[in-house]
């Protein structure tokens, strides 16, 4: 895995592309911190596309899990994950 500020990035695409091709991933960075990933795409775009969706709605339920266990709410009985479920949904309305 390569890290690229975004500003070699602009100035240098070509090493990205390179990167790429050997198979690692790329992190573009702006300020030093993460903003993006870049991976190769292959020939199944559709799959890969589909794969890292799935990925990243498995990252959020597993991030809404731990949070439940930080505050407790793992323990709630079905009543109250129902009481819970009805307020959140009245507060979107």
């Amino acid at each position: 895995m390569k890290y690229i500020a975004t500003r070699d990035l602009r100035s240098n695409p070509s090493a990205v592309w390179e990167t790429l091709d050997e198979g690692s991933e790329v992190i573009v960075t702006v300020n030093g911190k993460p903003k993006a990933i870049m991976i190769r795409a292959d020939e199944d775009l559709e799959f890969l596309i589909k794969a890292i969706s799935r990925a990243k709605a498995e990252l959020a339920v597993e991030r809404m899990r731990l949070q439940s266990l930080n505050s407790g709410l793992d323990s709630l009985s079905s009543e109250e994950i129902e009481r819970e479920i009805s307020e959140s949904r009245k507060a979107d309305r």
